[in-house]
């Protein structure tokens, strides 16, 4: 299965004509229609329904768009990172890390500009616990996590990011700067799911001290804990910077504010192993400029 052939038929299945696509990837049409049957030969599948003067795709044909879309856009990024290291020019990275690590670190890193070296190409969102797992067998080149990168891995200590508790205007917190874990317990709290480190961060915190909830309502996603903590539903603890107005406050416990650590992997034979260590300090530095927003910390 070529690849020259795939964007042949992704031509196709965009034009819904043969003639026209032969026109777009400049060939005769009789030998379009040579390739396309050369693969639906391969695959042993029809891919489309022909009808004079069209050609759409068949459910066969629907379900292998975006395979070859997929297979296409692989190879073009390969192409462009082998030329970018043929050429000696910076690498454009993958990074796989949680999605709340998405949101209050690498969104924010890149929208301030990022780092003078290396840039961010896409960020695959995952469990903390499978970070490096999927590191190993996809195409990204980074992980981030909660816990050092196992060997034989390079592993890089990033920083702490805070578990705000965050309030609406209205409650009587609001405009507080930091709330013990004593006091924090006894409001109804809107928590993220155990999946998340920052849960899991929380609840550690409450046994270690010898606490507990007065009541919980869970959620799997920030924004909609942070919305339901703007609707009066209670006071919410995560590590997104604020939304809908709500008032931050750095948890203080018997051992000192709540926070998450983050640590980043890479393999230490990466062709682009000095971008990545560019990359990592760039985020080591923004994890700093972050935490001095809080005071406290």
């Amino acid at each position: 299965m070529e690849l020259r052939v795939l964007r042949y038929f992704l031509a196709v299945a965009e034009a819904d004509s043969v003639t026209a696509a032969a026109r777009q990837v400049h060939i005769a049409q009789p030998s379009l229609s040579r390739q396309l049957s050369a693969l639906e030969k391969d695959l042993g599948v029809s891919l489309f329904t022909r009808r004079p003067g069209s050609l759409t795709l068949n459910a066969a044909g629907r379900r292998f768009r975006p395979i070859a879309q997929d297979l296409v856009r692989r190879a073009e990024q390969a192409a462009e990172t082998m030329s970018a290291v043929g050429q000696g020019e910076q690498a454009a990275l993958t990074v796989v890390t949680a999605p709340s690590t998405v949101a209050y670190l690498l969104a924010p890193f890149m929208a301030g500009g990022g780092s003078a070296g290396p840039t961010l190409r896409d960020a695959i969102q995952e469990d903390p616990s499978r970070v490096f797992d999927t590191l190993a067998r996809s195409d990204a080149d980074l992980g981030i996590s909660t816990g050092p990168a196992p060997a034989p891995l390079e592993s890089a200590f990033l920083g702490r990011t805070p578990v705000i508790a965050q309030v609406p205007a209205g409650h009587p917190w609001a405009g507080r700067a930091t709330i013990d874990l004593a006091e924090l317990v006894t409001e109804p709290l809107i928590l993220m799911t155990r999946a998340n480190v920052a849960r899991l961060v929380v609840d550690e915190a409450v046994s270690r001290a010898g606490l507990g909830f007065a009541a919980v309502s869970e959620t799997g996603s920030s924004p909609f804990a942070q919305a339901l903590a703007a609707a009066g539903r209670g006071v919410c603890l995560v590590t997104d910077d604020a939304r809908f107005g709500l008032s931050e406050l750095i948890v203080h416990t018997p051992d000192g504010p709540l926070t998450v650590p983050l640590y980043a992997g890479w393999d230490a034979s990466h062709y682009a192993r000095p971008a990545i260590r560019t990359l990592v300090d760039g985020l080591r530095d923004y994890c700093e400029i972050r935490m001095r927003r809080f005071p406290g910390l």
